[in-house]
Parts: structure tokens; sequence; C-alpha cells
């Protein structure tokens, strides 16, 4: 009886605690077409207030199954129609600059470097390196690469 008590106590445990908190609502590919989704249910989403998440992989060019994954919270969002057509972006808070060693296995941290960006649906992001003691801009570039969308489940 007392295993039978202990066995449902931790299938309710993960049942109940490790529901996934994200939805995946719009995926975007590098050229910035549809993969997953639909963009309007993501810009509804957006001016409903809900809160974003991201995600994106970087893959090395000469291996493809060397990469690292990221993930962000979105802090800022525009809504664009231009003539070419309606996309999203995002903008996340800057972090501290890091650079991933596969060598040695790990992540560094880059001292007095803050790295920013803003993420599209289009596949057009922005990406920036600024020197924190100086202020200089050190690295501004359009990055392509397609993004994932999620919103927050309730």
């Amino acid at each position: 009886m007392k295993l039978y008590i202990i066995i449902s106590f931790l299938v309710f445990s993960a049942v109940g605690f490790s529901q996934d908190g994200w939805k995946l609502i719009y995926e975007n590919d590098a050229e910035g077409n549809p993969v997953n989704g639909d963009l309007e249910e993501l810009i509804l989403a957006i001016r409903n207030g809900e809160m974003v998440r991201i995600y994106y992989n970087s893959k090395k060019a000469k291996h493809s199954n060397t990469y690292v994954e990221h993930t962000a919270l979105v802090k800022f969002f525009t809504i664009m129609n231009s003539p070419q057509g309606r996309f999203v972006t995002a903008q996340i808070d800057p972090i501290i600059g890091q650079i991933p060693d596969f060598e040695e296995e790990k992540v560094v941290l880059k001292e007095n470097l803050e790295w920013s960006l803003i993420a599209s649906t289009n596949g057009k992001n922005d990406t920036m390196t600024r020197n924190l003691i100086s202020g200089e801009i050190v690295g501004h570039q359009i990055r392509k690469w397609g993004t994932k969308w999620f919103i927050e489940n309730k």
C-alpha cells in the first residue's frame, strides 16, 4: 500500500508540476517564410499583452551538428506593415556578451561587452555589440535565421 501511495504521489507531482508553460504560436525560417502557426495570431497575442519568448539556434557553417540554442523573453515589440507585407520585431534586454567555446565545452563571458538583439519574423535579425566602458559600437550586423515564437500558457 505504501508503494502505491508513493507511486501515486510521484505521478501526480510529475503531471501537476511539470506542465509546459509555453505554447509555440508562430515560426519563421531564415527567409521570413512561415513554418508553423499564423502571423496574425502572434500579432493578436502581442496586442493582447501576452508574454512572448523567442527561440533560435546558430549552427556552424562547416559543422551543422555543432550549434548553440538561445531563448529569451521579449521586452519590446514592433508590428510593421510595410509595402512588402506585415512583420513583427522583438527586442530583448541587452545581455553581457558571451562566446561558445566548442573545443573546451564551455561558454565564456566577454568582459565589458554588451550584446543586443532584435529578432524579426521576416528573418532579418539585428545584432549589436557595444563596449560598456567606452560606449563604442564594436559590432553591428543583420543576420538571417529562423525564429520560434512562444506565448505563455495560462
